[in-house]
């Protein structure tokens, strides 16, 4: 069986409290991007997991985790995987959580579990609060710990380009940051109304009716040296004609959104040309050309 797990970006992100247990809650909203791995999945007589990115072959990968998983619970018979990155990793960009989510979807298929959509995101909060976005397939509104979701509607195909500097952010030392006294919490009024607004103009016709919306509270948070890098990308993505860039999730990779296609083809160019040497490019496809898993 093969699949073609799928990226993620938080169009907006605010971090709403800490719980007890030291997870932060947040109010977010996870909107599908474009940007694709591939993951094989077939019976094998034994476990073998391989893929293009060496440092990713430990027994900690998402993937084999949604093996184990489900293993534990429906003693699923061992499968051969091959995972082929083109999500950049540590890059906020939901990649691990993707592949995890393709692999319970591929189980639960393979092996005719008859699992619903709501319990693999069930099962999927075990491995990671972004898995049950990415099980949902769908622009959704993530609250709690990111695992409550609500789905919505949105007819929008946002034209945008995703610059990944070399280096990836640390999560927790983001939250540590927001912790120690750096971040501002908005109001729940505040919040709601903003969060509105953006599923409102993602439902209309015009890229730049988002922009006023667009947010990531770990912007007003990083450290110094990552802010740089921020910085960095942002002012690249604005000088090729992006007219809003974002964080993506905790970073590092920075989004850009253009005015319309004709502009991100354009700034894609420009880019090209423009970025520093390790440096990664990415375009999301338009939703014509989206492989089918």
């Amino acid at each position: 069986m093969e699949l073609f797990p799928h990226a993620k970006v938080n169009l907006s992100l605010y971090i709403t409290g800490r719980r007890p247990d030291g997870y932060h809650t947040v109010d977010t909203v996870y909107w599908p991007l474009p940007l694709f791995d591939y993951l094989k999945v077939e019976p094998s007589d034994r476990n073998r997991f391989a893929t293009t990115e060496k440092e990713l072959e430990g027994k900690d990968n998402l993937v084999i985790r949604a093996w184990e998983l489900l293993h534990e619970q429906y003693r699923i018979p061992p499968v051969a995987v091959r995972l082929e990155k083109g999500i950049p990793w540590q890059a906020g960009l939901g990649g691990g959580s993707g592949d995890a989510a393709a692999m319970l979807q591929a189980c639960n298929r393979l092996f005719r579990l008859g699992l619903t959509r709501k319990k693999l995101c069930e099962i999927g909060k075990a491995l990671g609060a972004d898995v049950p976005a990415l099980v949902w397939d769908a622009p959704t509104r993530g609250r709690g710990i990111g695992t409550d979701l609500e789905g919505f509607t949105a007819s929008l195909d946002l034209p945008l380009l995703v610059i990944k500097p070399p280096a990836g952010f640390s999560t927790a030392a983001m939250y540590r940051a927001w912790d120690e006294g750096g971040g501002q919490a908005v109001s729940a009024e505040e919040i709601e109304e903003k969060q509105q607004g953006l599923i409102r103009a993602l439902s209309g016709d015009a890229p730049e009716a988002v922009i006023p919306f667009l947010h990531n509270d770990f912007e007003t948070v990083l450290p110094e040296e990552e802010r740089a890098v921020f910085e960095q990308a942002a002012s690249l993505l604005a000088e090729s004609g992006a007219r809003k860039c974002l964080l993506c999730g905790s970073g590092s990779a920075v989004v850009g959104l253009y005015a319309s296609e004709e502009a991100r083809q354009a700034a894609r160019e420009t880019l090209r040309e423009r970025l520093p040497e390790a440096w990664g490019l990415h375009v999301p496809f338009r939703t014509e050309q989206r492989p089918k898993g």
